[in-house]
């Protein structure tokens, strides 16, 4: 079955010329010319992989990719002629796989869209990657150490071996998606589909055709009949994530689903039967939200079957390391890189760090480190890089200034082979300089030309 690929360019010569490479390479294409259209096709259709450039006439790329990060989550390759680290970090936080210059590196281009492809393999046959660090109480992807989260695992286990609806509490980005696919993966519907929908995603005039479907005719741009969501999920599961952005008079319809274990489609009076489990997900407080008026009473107790609350990282700082370590663990063999390393300075910081955005930000972290890593240790500087404002949120008490200092220093070194001229150059100091920083930083390391032939030079300075 051949690739399916978007590709969303503006520039006319550019689009067309890519589509022919691509369809020469086997992989078939579809186009989309800026922002809007990109919006249509993405929502009824399924891409293996995106082209996506970052610039288009009605709309951000960076701004798509967060829209529809469920579909375009790792399968995204921006591509830009007004490249930038800033911007460069901020695609791969919003998570994109790779971020590309114009004019177009076609080779790389191409190993970066394998890479995907075999990403997308590896997760269908539930590959995962594995360290020393991981916990006796991981399970498939959900990483932990903590007794808390070990806690919520066990639970979650115990809601799989029913067909209950289940709701799924935690802030933004604690991995709610990764437990209903935990639920899902260990329930009797495991072979068959999880469909996950983020409901703040979808326009509310569109929700009620997207997740019922539709019938030819039914309004204008129907052109062909339309499944829905919980018709290509019959018999699996399907995820209801964002379940407080559903608008209220909208609620009553989900509501009839999980009372008559059916759904009307647009343009057809007749019901018809479907056999799916739901899950749903909030970060919102949805019973201030039923007090206000925002969500129906009847909703809610229909949906608190059983609950499963996920407790922020900052409250599970046993969870931090082994998370990193399987991240690093997985990138390593994604770019071919071999991070092996993370100094005690950047790993106090690491566990002290507040983590607002929960496991997605420590995720998508450790991912921009390795899109501009070459060495194998991860560094205060690069955590200064990768967390924006890291310096104003860590605990700098934990980070000394000369602990800092002595970083850079060192890593300037091995960057110049230890070869003194060369570094002082790089730091922009004088040698006599750096070798009396050498000694008030106790770095004991062996460099390659004597030092002792500059003691006058520095007893002069």
């Amino acid at each position: 079955m051949a690739t399916k690929v978007l590709l969303i360019e503006d520039e006319l010569a550019l689009r067309k010329s890519l589509g022919k490479l691509l369809e020469l390479k086997q992989y078939e294409v579809d186009e989309a010319e800026d922002f809007k259209t990109a919006v249509k096709k993405i929502r009824y259709s399924n891409y293996d992989i995106f082209l996506l450039d970052l610039k288009l006439p009605d709309g951000n790329g960076i701004d798509l990719l967060k829209s529809y990060s469920s579909k375009m989550e790792e399968k995204t390759i921006i591509m830009t002629a007004h490249a930038t680290i800033p911007s460069a970090v901020d695609a791969i936080q919003s998570g994109a796989f790779y971020y590309i210059e114009k004019p177009l590196d076609e080779e790389l281009l191409f190993i970066q869209m394998e890479k995907i492809k075999e990403l997308s393999e590896l997760k269908e046959k539930n590959l995962s990657f594995k360290n020393e660090l991981i916990s006796q109480h991981s399970s498939e992807d959900i990483v932990c150490k903590s007794p808390k989260m070990a806690d919520v695992l066990s639970t979650a286990r115990q809601f799989s071996k029913t067909d209950n609806t289940v709701l799924i509490l935690g802030q933004t980005g604690v991995g709610k998606e990764l437990m209903a696919k935990f639920i899902h993966k260990n329930s009797k519907r495991k072979d068959k589909t999880f469909l996950p929908i983020n409901c703040s995603s979808i326009p509310e005039q569109l929700f009620e055709s997207e997740l019922f479907g539709f019938k030819k005719g039914a309004f204008t741009g129907a052109a062909d009949n339309y499944s829905g969501r919980f018709l290509q999920a019959d018999k699996g599961t399907i995820f209801l994530d964002e379940i407080g952005e559903i608008p209220i008079h909208l609620q009553a319809k989900l509501l009839r689903v999980l009372e008559d274990e059916s759904i009307y489609q647009l343009g057809n009076n007749t019901p018809v039967k479907i056999d799916v489990r739901i899950l749903a997900a909030t970060n919102k407080d949805l019973w201030k939200e039923v007090q206000a008026d925002r969500f129906r009473k009847d909703l809610y107790f229909r949906l608190k079957e059983a609950i499963i609350e996920i407790p922020p990282l900052k409250e599970r700082k046993e969870d931090i390391m082994p998370l990193i370590w399987h991240f690093i663990g997985l990138y390593n063999s994604l770019f071919d890189k071999k991070i092996t390393r993370i100094t005690k300075e950047a790993e106090l910081f690491l566990k002290e760090y507040p983590w607002e955005g929960n496991v997605r930000e420590l995720k998508n972290s450790i991912k921009s480190i390795f899109s501009l890593k070459n060495t194998n240790s991860i560094t205060i500087n690069d955590l200064m890089i990768s967390l924006h404002g890291a310096e104003k949120k860590g605990k700098k008490s934990y980070v000394t200034l000369q602990e800092y200092e002595l970083e850079y220093v060192k890593e300037v070194l091995e960057l110049t082979d230890f070869n003194i001229k060369k570094t002082a150059e790089i730091l922009d100091v004088s040698r006599a300089r750096l070798y009396r920083k050498l000694k008030l930083l106790n770095l004991d390391i062996k460099i390659d030309e004597s030092l002792e032939s500059l003691d006058q030079e520095v007893e002069d300075v």
